[in-house]
């Protein structure tokens, strides 16, 4: 419900605080959800709970009224109106909501829980959930915490400053993790500090959770910190292209949440993020190989040119319907350093399966293994992944010609994420160790004596 709405909500943010108020109360009920996301990105707690507010009262029978009534208490919360936040959480839960499980772990609430009528709200929610016509997205928990990019910054601080623990559960708040950004920017000198949360809804991982806070040390921002320049224009959608790839993203991702898409759904083409094998999505991928092939140069141009970011991230899934597999990287490659993150990780996601099904090499090394050091785990696991298909299918005299020249370049890079605890960011870059070692070490300890052995390059 929560991660629908943002979606939408999103979609809608662009020009609105000019618009005209609509007349229709569930349109009228969007314009201030997106005026209220606005605030709660910009850490504006008191227009975000006013905001989120007025929309739930904007539509009062809406099916999301009681959400906004919801994420109103939240940013009444966090901008110290304990009250305030419980009188509106009351009407939330008054309303129907029912997310026992985020109320209570929720971090934006941790202010309420000491006030009189929190055990109260919790109960009135967990009655809600019995009543529910299908059960939320259950909170998930915390496996691991890691810590990447600073040499000033460690795992145990970072774990102090978010106060996480390990084996509770965890819910998401943005504003908290931009919260506590700028507190790590600030007080240990870093050009980047961002926090993301990766969750498991499938394998035996299912229903886990690992933070991941990436930084960049001031000093190293000219290697790790630097993107092409934001785009400024407005670029046509070909064919409505665009727009039905956010719609097949936006059912996919509902019915992944509520486990209602299978494990082996597949695709027709190398890149596949939930498959089409749902009734609901069927007709989508049938469109895609149709028409994306005519419309290679005017994706790549809104990938090149549109201010939008998730028009971009469309265009990029979209380009893996290319005629050919070179194209597709050839579209691709030049926006491996694009300025939004999702972008890079739609970029970096279609070129790693690109080359994972392919026979030959398709990228050069080398832009590769500059994409390893690009600052965030989404960036960094897709291009460590990238990199172990790439030099998989190097001719041995090639990878043999270039494994000094990775080794200093990325040796230390990749030991650190051996000894991170996501898996996703673990793993690609124990396989690299081991292509460019011949080793088949698996812990962290040993990767660093491995790595202490090797000759050391001039410069």
């Amino acid at each position: 419900m929560r991660f629908v709405m943002s979606l939408g909500v999103v979609a809608l943010g662009a020009g609105c605080a000019h618009a005209p108020k609509p007349a229709d109360p569930a349109a009228r009920a969007q314009q201030l959800s997106a005026e209220a996301e606005q605030a709660y990105k910009a850490l504006d707690f008191e227009r975000c709970a006013e905001r989120f507010q007025a929309a739930g009262e904007a539509d009062a029978e809406g099916p999301d009224r009681a959400e906004s009534l919801y994420r109103a208490a939240g940013c009444a919360s966090l901008a110290g109106h304990a009250d305030a936040a419980v009188d509106v959480l009351k009407r939330a839960v008054q309303g129907g909501y029912y997310d026992a499980d985020h109320l209570e772990y929720n971090p934006e609430l941790a202010a309420l829980h000491a006030l009189p009528a929190w055990s109260g709200i919790v109960a009135e929610a967990r009655a809600n959930l019995m009543k529910a016509p299908e059960p939320p997205f259950p909170v998930p928990t915390l496996k691991g915490v890691d810590a990447f990019g600073s040499r000033r910054v460690d795992q145990e601080t970072v774990r102090q400053v978010l106060g996480l623990e390990v084996g509770k559960p965890i819910v998401h708040s943005g504003a908290i993790f931009r919260q506590k950004e700028r507190l790590l920017r600030n007080q240990y000198n870093l050009v980047f500090a961002r926090m993301g949360m990766t969750l498991f809804f499938a394998s035996e991982l299912k229903g886990s959770a690992f933070v991941v806070m990436d930084m960049v040390d001031a000093e190293d921002a000219a290697v790790r910190a630097y993107f092409l320049a934001p785009p400024k224009g407005h670029a046509t959608d070909p064919e409505g292209l665009i727009a039905r790839w956010n719609a097949y993203e936006d059912r996919m991702t509902q019915l992944q949440m509520q486990g209602k898409l299978a494990e082996d759904s597949s695709c027709r083409i190398a890149h596949c993020i939930g498959g089409f094998g749902h009734p609901d999505l069927a007709a989508f991928e049938p469109e895609f190989l149709a028409k994306v092939p005519k419309h290679v140069d005017a994706l790549t141009t809104v990938l090149r040119e549109d201010a939008d970011a998730e028009k971009r991230a469309a265009a990029a899934f979209l380009l893996a319907y290319a005629p050919t597999a070179q194209e597709t990287v050839e579209c691709l490659r030049p926006f491996i350093r694009d300025p939004e993150d999702g972008v890079r990780n739609s970029v970096l996601r279609v070129l790693t399966a690109t080359q994972e099904a392919a026979k030959q090499p398709l990228l050069h090394v080398s832009v590769v293994a500059d994409a390893v050091l690009l600052p965030t785990s989404m960036d960094r696991n897709k291009a460590t992944y990238l990199l172990t298909y790439l030099l998989d299918d190097l001719p041995p005299e090639a990878l043999k010609a270039q494994r000094a020249e990775l080794i200093q370049k990325l040796g230390q890079t990749l030991v650190e994420m051996s000894a991170l605890t996501l898996p996703i960011n673990r793993d690609p870059a124990v396989m690299v160790l081991k292509q460019l070692s011949g080793e088949q070490y698996e812990t962290a300890d040993e990767w660093r004596a491995w790595l202490a052995r090797q000759p050391k390059t001039a410069g």
